[in-house]
């Protein structure tokens, strides 16, 4: 919510009615309670041994997840695939941009075999 606030005021004129709009389509989601908290390091008994990896910058929680065993990271919203290349998504989106910058940076230099991204899909290492 917050983030959708503070782009609101950078919107320009003819986006400001969409920007209000999605901000009251925000404040009309209901919380649900947290069944389990997740921290950088934890190992989840999925998939071989999923382990946590904190990536902030997007958002100040945002996690990705290395499936270490299928040489695979589930990046979420740390990076793009743009053409197949890694990207930062768009830094109008991301909280802090330079712990956005730091998290893609750090998960490039875990060299896994895949990389799956929440927008622009898979991007593969050379072999």
């Amino acid at each position: 919510m917050r983030q959708a606030e503070e782009l609101q005021e950078t919107l320009p004129p003819e986006k400001q009615a969409f920007g209000r709009w999605f901000c009251d389509l925000l404040r009309r989601v209901e919380p649900v309670s947290v069944d389990e908290t997740l921290e950088d390091g934890d190992v989840l008994p999925w998939c071989g041994g999923c382990e946590v990896i904190a990536t902030p910058g997007h958002t100040t929680g945002h996690i990705s997840l290395w499936l270490r065993g299928q040489d695979t990271i589930i990046a979420g919203d740390a990076m793009i695939s743009d053409k197949g290349r890694p990207a930062l998504a768009n830094p109008g989106f991301a909280l802090d941009v330079e712990q956005a910058r730091d998290a893609m940076d750090m998960l490039l230099d875990m060299r896994a075999g895949r990389i799956l991204c929440y927008h622009g899909g898979e991007l593969v290492s050379a072999p």
